[in-house]
């Protein structure tokens, strides 16, 4: 199964590292998938927690919807870089609701 994707996050500081991906696959689904790694995660989650990976899923029946929502015609993947992209990315969960389109979540803390 062939991917296409577009890096939304690639931050490295002092807290850690944090990342944030956007996959298309061959079937049309959209998955975003991000890791949050060091004293960031550990500031919020507390000293035995040093990483937290988690990602959205949404179905290709529903990326439609999603497309539509964000006027990005046939490049889901680019439109979804523009509109969040580093800090914008704590956005798009609140849009996705806000939008009514279905997804799942899932996430995982510790290492």
């Amino acid at each position: 199964m062939t991917r296409k994707s577009v890096i939304l996050r690639d931050i490295h500081d002092e807290l850690g590292s944090r990342s944030l991906t956007a996959s298309l696959s061959d079937d049309g689904t959209l998955t975003i998938e991000g890791q949050d790694l060091g004293d960031g995660v550990e500031q919020c989650f507390g000293p035995e927690n040093r990483e937290y990976e988690w990602a959205w899923t949404i179905q290709s029946s529903n990326v439609p919807k999603l497309r539509l929502a964000l006027d990005a015609g046939d490049d889901v993947l680019a439109a979804m870089a523009a509109k969040f992209s580093n800090d914008a990315t704590f956005d798009f969960d609140a849009f996705i609701e806000d939008q009514d389109i279905p997804y799942e979540f899932w996430s995982r803390i510790g290492e």
